[in-house]
């Protein structure tokens, strides 16, 4: 096979014998395979921040004041137009470092997911024991449904650069031709996603809120 990097755009011509071991193109699998890592990632970090919040609920209370300060801060006052535009770019900022951050050999990465698993865990520990079950659910589904595929797509694009960037340092590959590729899928399909989760999170969840509060 060619070693250049895979083209989303391009056909992938498979020959029998190939579609029947396997129904995924090698692209596929490496996307496949660092997805799961992200995702086990990111469970364990939410397990450690919501056990960690149980067994200590002050740190639970500085994740909330921390979340607040980094990310809510005071535009969730704002007016949904100009709320939407914060949260899609509060996201979009955390995509990219989860993203870019793969070119330091995937660490980078790593750490940003287990970070946000820990917050979120965290939080969600607080949140559990002072408010109700559905107002819970409905201020983090509908708009989480979208967000966190986001996150965890950005963080499997993130350490298949850091793939990249090892095997350009060991002589095997081309990181850059990659890098392409991967922010062409970047744009493509998180940039999207964090869009619809900030429009839902500014226009949508008030309003449920508003009817299970």
């Amino acid at each position: 096979m060619s070693d250049r990097p895979w083209n989303d755009e391009e056909e992938i011509v498979q020959t029998p014998e190939t579609v029947s071991s396997s129904r995924y193109t090698p692209f596929q699998q490496e996307f496949l395979r660092y997805l799961g890592i992200s995702v086990l990632v990111f469970i364990v970090g939410c397990a450690g921040g919501f056990l960690s919040s149980q067994a200590d609920p002050a740190f639970g209370e500085s994740l909330v004041k921390l979340f607040k300060e980094m990310i809510t801060n005071d535009i969730m006052s704002d007016a949904p137009p100009l709320l939407a535009l914060q949260l899609f770019l509060n996201n979009l900022e955390s995509c990219v470092l989860l993203f870019l951050g793969g070119a330091i050999l995937g660490v980078v990465t790593l750490l940003v997911l287990s970070f946000n698993g820990i917050v979120i865990g965290g939080i969600l520990e607080v949140v559990r024991g002072k408010t109700d079950i559905v107002v819970m659910f409905a201020s983090i589904v509908p708009h989480g449904i979208f967000e966190l595929p986001a996150v965890l797509v950005s963080s499997t694009l993130g350490l298949m650069l850091g793939r990249a960037v090892m095997l350009e340092l060991a002589g095997q590959g081309d990181a850059s031709a990659q890098a392409y590729v991967l922010g062409r899928l970047f744009i493509r399909y998180v940039v999207p996603f964090i869009a619809i989760a900030a429009c839902i999170e500014a226009f949508i969840t008030p309003a449920v809120l508003g009817m299970v509060a």
